[in-house]
């Protein structure tokens, strides 16, 4: 039988995401991740295996977590496609300021360090896809089009590079002023867009 584990495995990778994303996967030590969840490093060991899969658990936990931040920005409101477009970019900036230390955003982080890693690759492609059919439900939902119409998937498309511009902007400090200006600017682009197209 298999043994129980004497932790809470949830947790642990909540630390550990937290960690990682401060510190970046190779500054990480298995010490630090070890005092970080509260775990053993042998436990720890037997429970991923390695630092590398106890950080792919983390990674993807966390870019689970992403797209619900998405998908409840965009999912259940009324509202045209401005205010849609809206709502998903200032859930990213609302995020972004929520960390002070302006770490940015650990998919982002990640690709910087590690994007010659398939299964990082992989994971975040996956994500970012997910993130724009989320986005392109919400916008098919207030514009009245298929999610499908080609219209709807690129608009989807450029408000999720917006976000990531706006995560980038938001961790070299930009001043919040210039950042609305990007995402008012984009949110209205897109309304015009999908009226068109309408």
């Amino acid at each position: 039988m298999p043994r129980t584990r004497a932790f809470d495995e949830d947790a642990a990778l909540d630390a550990a995401i937290e960690l990682f994303w401060v510190r970046g996967y190779r500054a990480a030590s298995v010490s630090e991740l070890s005092a970080a969840t509260g775990v053993a490093n042998g436990s720890l060991y037997q429970a991923w295996g390695s630092k590398w899969e106890l950080f792919l658990s983390a990674f993807r936990r966390y870019c689970l977590r992403r797209l619900e931040l998405v998908r409840a920005a965009v999912d259940g409101r009324p509202g045209d496609v401005t205010a849609t477009a809206t709502r998903f970019l200032d859930a990213i900036v609302a995020d972004c300021d929520s960390h002070p230390d302006r770490r940015g955003c650990l998919m982002i982080n990640t690709m910087s360090e590690l994007g010659s890693s398939a299964e990082v690759a992989r994971i975040s492609n996956e994500t970012v896809s997910h993130m724009g059919h989320a986005v392109a439900d919400g916008l098919a939902r207030a514009s009245g089009l298929e999610a499908r119409h080609p219209e709807v998937v690129s608009s989807a498309a450029h408000l999720v590079a917006v976000s990531q511009a706006v995560i980038q902007f938001s961790r070299i400090g930009r001043d919040e002023g210039d950042i609305r200006v990007v995402t008012h600017h984009a949110a209205t682009a897109v309304a015009r867009s999908l009226a068109a197209a309408a």
